[in-house]
């Protein structure tokens, strides 16, 4: 897979942390489980899109 398909979906996985540690110090609960949950979701398609870039599809 070229490595900038791979990186790119490596910085957006990032990217999403950064919200997530400026909600944390300020302590809102719901609002980091929701990040969380947008976290996961986008992590689990990034997954996917690289098994199918390496697959070739």
């Amino acid at each position: 897979m070229p490595l900038t398909v791979r990186t790119t979906l490596c910085n957006i996985r990032d990217d999403l942390h950064a919200p997530r540690r400026t909600v944390a110090a300020r302590g809102h609960i719901e609002t980091i489980q929701a990040i969380d949950a947008l976290i996961g979701v986008a992590e689990m398609e990034a997954v996917r899109a690289i098994r199918r870039l390496d697959q070739g599809l």
